[in-house]
């Protein structure tokens, strides 16, 4: 017999072990069940009568150093099974290739964009139209822009029409050549053009909604032939506090197109590195139903995001956290590894811009 089998026989089970703990700290319980999945152990907790949910709240790290967790635990109460939940992550999650979540969505999708992989292990995507619009966030070496190249990358690969915001002008540079990408904005004025085209756009859409007594561009695509379609439009804003600290009108414009565009095929993906009150207004929240948060500086920023604490305890590159209308608690997710667009962009071959001719350069 080996001696990692000779251990293995005495070796506590890791219920066994989590039961103990929690009695050393004063916490009494009524039984301990363990779901391994592939990178996370999960722990539903039955309290006894009389003990509080919060007292666990207080030792999830202590739980973590215990149990050599590779990140802080996350713990939440499951009200429908009447148990405490905890997540302690067992092995290094692995990040994702971005051609193995983008073949894995699913054929209906409208505006697909590839997240990554959630804890399970399975690959996670989300279909825009359903959402429809994101919020982003993330400090400088989070991840953030890795994860937007994973967005745009998904959307030149469907039927989707991309406005993108690059304040920086170096972020969205290489994509300006493909037929899907309508206008790359680097300047407040170009921002304001570009919403005031998409509003227009969405106000004719819907014109067109009524003319064939549909409620939105999925039932309206049903009605009509395959060349009068309505493309999905998705608007992609990086840096959005660059372009909101200088002119705060401009997000009453794309709120108010945020709001309505869903039937319209219309989304918005809001991307910034300093998510505090100013940039993230109550009303871009009101119309941003969709939340994603990478690593942030502190606690406060994460409750800004979403509306809870756990996004400053992020410790990896590409590790965040998506939160929606339909989930109680944020979802951990490791985003994809692109490590080059060029080729990336080989592989999906999106339409290039069909170049001038020589001739018609040239005004008569």
């Amino acid at each position: 017999m080996k001696a990692s089998e000779v251990i293995g026989i005495f070796e506590q089970k890791k219920e066994e072990k989590i039961f103990s703990l929690l009695k050393s700290f004063g916490i009494k319980t009524e039984y301990v069940k363990i779901d391994k999945k592939r990178f996370f152990d999960i722990y539903d907790i039955k309290l006894s009568n009389g003990i509080r949910s919060s007292k666990l709240d207080r030792v999830l790290v202590d739980i973590g150093l215990a149990m050599s967790s590779h990140s802080h635990p996350k713990g939440y109460p499951v009200m429908r099974d009447g148990v405490y939940r905890i997540e302690i992550q067992r092995e290094e999650i692995e990040s994702p290739t971005f051609q193995s979540v983008y073949n894995s969505f699913a054929k209906n999708h409208y505006a697909p964009i590839a997240v990554g992989v959630d804890t399970l292990g399975e690959f996670f995507s989300i279909d825009l139209n359903k959402l429809p619009n994101l919020l982003v966030a993330g400090t400088t070496g989070s991840g953030k822009s890795m994860l937007l190249h994973s967005f745009v990358l998904s959307l030149l690969g469907s039927d989707a029409l991309v406005h993108l915001v690059d304040p920086k002008m170096v972020e969205f540079g290489i994509y300006e050549n493909f037929k899907a990408i309508r206008s790359i904005s680097h300047s407040v004025e170009e921002t304001e053009a570009m919403i005031e085209g998409v509003r227009e756009l969405m106000e004719s859409r819907f014109g067109c909604l009524k003319s064939h007594g549909a409620r939105d561009a999925s039932e309206y695509n049903k009605k009509v032939d395959q060349k009068n379609k309505m493309r999905p439009v998705v608007v992609i804003v990086d840096e959005w506090a660059d372009i909101v600290l200088q002119d705060k009108d401009i997000q009453k414009v794309l709120c108010f197109v945020a709001q309505k565009g869903r039937a319209a095929g219309i989304s918005i993906i809001l991307a910034t590195q300093r998510p505090s009150a100013r940039v993230i207004s109550g009303l871009v929240k009101a119309n941003f139903s969709g939340r994603v948060s990478l690593k942030v500086a502190s606690a406060v920023d994460s409750r800004i995001v979403l509306d809870c604490n756990g996004a400053e305890k992020i410790t990896d590159v590409g590790t965040g956290l998506y939160l929606d209308g339909t989930l109680s608690k944020p979802k951990m997710f490791r985003a994809p590894n692109i490590l080059d667009i060029q080729e990336e962009l080989n592989i999906i071959s999106p339409i290039a811009k069909a170049r001038p001719s020589f001739w018609s350069r040239f005004k008569f």
